[in-house]
Formats: C-alpha cells, structure tokens, sequence
C-alpha cells in the first residue's frame, strides 16, 4: 500500500512540475528576454502559418472540401482578381492541425509566379487557434536569383495578434523568401523556403525588439515549423539569438541569453 501510495505521489509531483513549466514559460514577466523570444516565434509562425493556407487554398485545396469558403472575383481566370477565403463564425480545422475562422481576403495583381506580380493578403475577424491576426501582407514577386530560384519579397505591416487575455503584440517585417526546392513542381507541399531579413515588434509587456536573421531560415512547406537558422533579438540595449535547430522538423528552439546560458523554448501555443 505504502508503494503505491508514493508512486502515485511521485506523479502528481512529476504532473504538477510539468504543468507549471508549461504555465512558466510563457508567463515570465521577471525574464522579459524569454517573454520577447516567444512573442518573436509566435509571430513569426502565425503569419507564416497564414501563408501556407493562402497557398494550400490556392493551389492544393480538395475541391470536395467544404469549409472553408473560397469565393473568387472575377471568376473567368483574369486578373487583377480578389480571393476570399472564408472560414465562418464557427471555423474549421485544417492546414497543420489548426482551427481557423474568420476570413482572409488575398488581392492578386497576376499569379506569384509571375515576375513583379504582387500578392496582398488582409483579415477579417481572423483567428487562427482563437488568436486573432490583423494587418497587412504583401508579397511581390522579384523574379529569379543568381541560382536561378525564385525570390518574394515579403512586408508585413501594422500587424498585431490578439490573445483570447487581451494580451496583444505588434509585428512588423520585411523578408526575402527564396524558393530553394520544389519551384518546378507541384503540388506546392514539396517546396523549401530560405528566409533572410528583419523584423520589429512591441511584446507582451509593452517592450519593443528588433530581430535580425543572421543564418537563414529554413521552413519546409510539410512542416508547421521553421526548422533551421538562426535570429538575433535586440531590446533594452541586450542582444541575445533564437536557433531553430538542425533541420529536425520539431518546435523547439534554443534561446542563448546575454549572459551566456541556454534554455529551451517552445514554439507552442501558450495562450489556450
């Protein structure tokens, strides 16, 4: 009986521990650089999350599907042309596992893959996970590289997110995205992006960062991760680096604080 009994104590301890470094990492306002690291990922993810459903939408969808909604005007394959992707009130679970509702409305100028043709993406009452996402985002096609990849570039402004708390952080960007596998083929879930550029934002606590990409990103459109690279943060005259790992298609990122020490940090979704 006594053996069970501490069996049992030792996990509710082992739960216990665990739930409050979950709780912890997010609600850290004694670690504004922790804090400001996962506002950083956070962003990061939910916009580039939005772009992987604009294209999956776009390109991939199962025309059986039924939500969401995608209304396109005109209809008759010209262009300029304005896609609405409508999700409802009530939303779905798609792309990645993840519930969305609301709506993204993406303005084409001529198909991205057109050199020059610009792609401009906006929400309305848009959740992502009952995160709500509010801005602008524009991306312009600037044609092939050197190496013959194609290369976007990407602004995101006035942006924001919203948490079900009422906690909210800003975000503003600009990125180039060069396509460095799978532009000759379709579907588009094969392809592999390098991401290079900056980034600015105002964190939970009201703090305001820039980030820098100093060893390019790497996202896999299979994969709801950015899976490698490295970004450096500046706030408060401190500057510390994200790495996001060796190219394992994971959520964990390792934070190096100014003074030297590591820890790791989830890409997750702390909010619900």
């Amino acid at each position: 009986m006594k053996k069970h009994f501490w069996l049992f104590a030792a996990i509710l301890v082992f739960t216990t521990l665990t739930t409050a470094c979950e709780k912890n990492q997010a609600d850290t306002p004694d670690n504004p650089e922790l804090t400001t690291s996962e506002d950083a990922l956070t962003a990061m993810n939910l916009f580039q999350d939005t772009e992987d459903e604009v294209d999956f939408q776009i390109e991939t969808r199962d025309p059986a599907d039924n939500c969401p909604t995608i209304t396109i005007t005109p209809n008759d394959g010209s262009f300029p042309r304005t896609i609405t992707i409508d999700y409802g009130d009530v939303g779905c679970t798609g792309l990645h596992g993840r519930t969305r509702r609301g709506i993204i409305i993406v303005t084409l100028s001529d198909s991205l893959r057109i050199p020059g043709a610009t792609r401009t993406v906006t929400f309305d009452n848009f959740f992502v996970d009952d995160a709500q996402i509010q801005g602008v985002k524009t991306l312009v096609n600037q044609g092939l590289n050197a190496n013959g990849q194609p290369t976007v570039l990407r602004t995101v402004e006035n942006a924001s997110i919203i948490f079900p708390d009422g906690e909210t952080i800003s975000w503003n960007a600009s990125h180039t995205i060069t396509m460095i596998q799978g532009h000759n083929t379709l579907p588009v879930i094969d392809n592999v992006l390098q991401i290079t550029g900056s980034a600015s934002g105002i964190n939970r606590q009201g703090n305001a960062y820039a980030a820098e990409i100093t060893i390019p990103l790497i996202k896999r459109k299979n994969c709801p991760w950015i899976v490698s690279g490295l970004r450096t943060l500046n706030a408060n005259n401190l500057s510390w680096s994200i790495d996001y790992g060796d190219g394992a298609c994971d959520r964990i990122a390792t934070m190096t604080l100014p003074n030297g020490n590591t820890r790791q940090v989830l890409i997750r979704r702390w909010w619900r």
